[in-house]
């Protein structure tokens, strides 16, 4: 049920993997994302003056963009640093800086893989700490507590800040999205409804699951059952999203659009839901679409500024994931040549 931590490869025994199931999906997801990005690209081209936006960008500020994303990203790996505390595990926060940048690289550069940005996080750490299951439900602590403050926010300014250009509609989600996700939070902590999914489970002959689950609700209760922690994760998440939400929004100055800021942030979370459907990779046209919807249908945002905008976010976060690429090959050949030591010495 749990990733299991990566061994090294002997090259003398390798045979390429045969294209499962699975794998198949992925490529698919794939073709799926760049055939959407394809087609939103082509309308906004045949619509507007997308070129022409393009090169009008200002690259000053997409530099200060891609900075706080920098930032926000070495804030939620302060975040993951404190779940990872709490559950006795020491990790420096200069390598758990590293292992979420490789995780952004298998996010944005691997869509035909089977390991994901946040299970390749559970893999490495679990590698580095000896304690897989303490890992797996760090990650999930973490992303969950990032989600939920997002909506969050944007359900306070909604709420302290109305805007009478967003629809009914928005308010509704956002507020509904944000009531699940605490109630889901609280279900972790308590572990409700785990007893009765377990009998399921062993119901159907599947005990081994069931006590994999049983353990995993337990790490959970007692990683969530930290008050304090928590209180400092959501302190850091909202800095995290302020910084994220912010470059977003500078990346829309760049393409010199402007709109009110407090309108902009709800329709982000909004994208960032929309994201969460695993559509395609890295949500590769589903973002861009959501972007053009959102800033155009509500905004009023021209349709190659809103395009655009994406672009520029999506950059942004290639970017990130190739510093996580070079974090990556970094320490394959550290490990390697470990490795080697480790032979000659016991020759």
């Amino acid at each position: 049920m749990f990733p299991e931590p990566p061994t090294p490869v002997n090259p003398s025994t390798f045979r390429p993997r045969r294209f499962t199931t699975k794998r198949v999906w992925n490529w698919m997801r794939l073709v799926v994302g760049l055939i959407g990005l394809v087609i939103i690209t082509y309308y906004v081209s045949e619509e507007d003056s997308l070129l022409e936006t393009i090169l009008g960008v200002d690259l000053l500020l997409v530099f200060f963009a891609l900075s706080l994303n920098l930032i926000a990203t070495f804030v939620k790996t302060m975040r993951w640093w404190l779940v990872l505390k709490a559950s006795d595990i020491t990790i420096s926060p200069q390598r758990l800086f590293g292992t979420y940048l490789v995780g952004s690289f298998f996010t944005q550069f691997m869509p035909g893989s089977s390991i994901g940005g946040d299970a390749m996080r559970m893999m490495e750490m679990g590698a580095d700490s000896g304690r897989m299951l303490m890992s797996v439900s760090s990650v999930l602590v973490e992303r969950a507590i990032g989600l939920i403050t997002i909506f969050v926010s944007a359900s306070l300014i909604l709420l302290l800040l109305p805007n009478e250009g967003l629809m009914t509609e928005i308010y509704f989600f956002v507020y509904a999205i944000t009531v699940v996700g605490v109630v889901g939070l609280v279900v972790l902590r308590f572990g409700w409804f785990i007893e009765p999914m377990m009998r399921i489970l062993r119901r159907i002959r599947l005990g081994k699951v069931a006590e994999k689950l049983k353990t995993l609700s337990e790490a959970l209760q007692g990683q969530l059952g930290h008050s304090r922690m928590l209180l400092n994760m959501i302190v850091l998440s909202f800095i995290a999203n302020a910084c994220t939400m912010s470059a977003a929004y500078i990346g829309l100055l760049a393409v010199d659009a402007v709109v009110p800021y407090f309108s902009f942030i709800p329709l982000i979370a909004l994208t960032v839901a929309i994201e969460l459907v695993p559509i395609s990779p890295g949500s590769l046209g589903l973002r861009e679409a959501a972007y053009v919807a959102f800033l155009t249908g509500i905004l009023g945002v021209s349709e190659s500024q809103s395009l655009t905008t994406a672009l520029i976010v999506r950059g942004i976060g290639f970017t990130i994931g190739l510093l996580g690429g070079f974090v990556f090959i970094a320490r394959a050949i550290e490990g390697n040549k470990v490795r080697q030591t480790s032979g000659v010495t016991r020759g």
